[in-house]
């Protein structure tokens, strides 16, 4: 199990960037901005809907701005609910994610959210000790530049 990002939600993307890369060194320009849909037919678990990514490097971090686009998916629902915000820890799990998932699941997470988009399976699970989100994929999508 790999850390691979940490989730923020967001009403507008691009202020949260140009926000995190005022910070010396930061360079917005390795940014990538993409918008991801997760129609209903990918949806397992909870709803699907529309979202600006943004994904990029902080020092050895990477972060992953979610803002959603409409008004009834899971990220809209968290966002209203809890403000904006860190909202999930995302780990890739390429040999063993059924078994990472269940092992979760044994100590108490509950799946809130779980998709299959592309070769991508992605869940996430919350921690029912603080309500700790944890993204875990099958799969390292993209990797921003350093």
């Amino acid at each position: 199990m790999k850390l691979w990002h940490v989730g923020i939600l967001s009403e507008d993307a691009e202020k949260t960037v140009d926000f995190l890369c005022a910070a010396p060194g930061a360079d917005k320009s390795k940014w990538v901005f993409v918008e991801v849909e997760f129609p209903p037919s990918e949806m397992v678990v909870g709803d699907g809907g529309k979202l600006l990514a943004a994904i990029g490097r902080l020092g050895d971090i990477v972060y992953e701005i979610l803002q959603p686009l409409d008004d009834k998916s899971y990220h809209a629902k968290v966002l209203k609910e809890r403000g904006p915000g860190a909202h999930h820890y995302a780990y890739v799990c390429e040999e063993n994610q059924e078994e990472t998932v269940a092992a979760l699941k044994s100590a108490g997470a509950r799946v809130v959210w779980e998709a299959v988009h592309g070769n991508e399976h992605v869940y996430y699970l919350e921690s029912p000790i603080d309500g700790t989100v944890l993204e875990i994929i099958n799969c390292l999508p993209f990797m921003p530049e350093e």
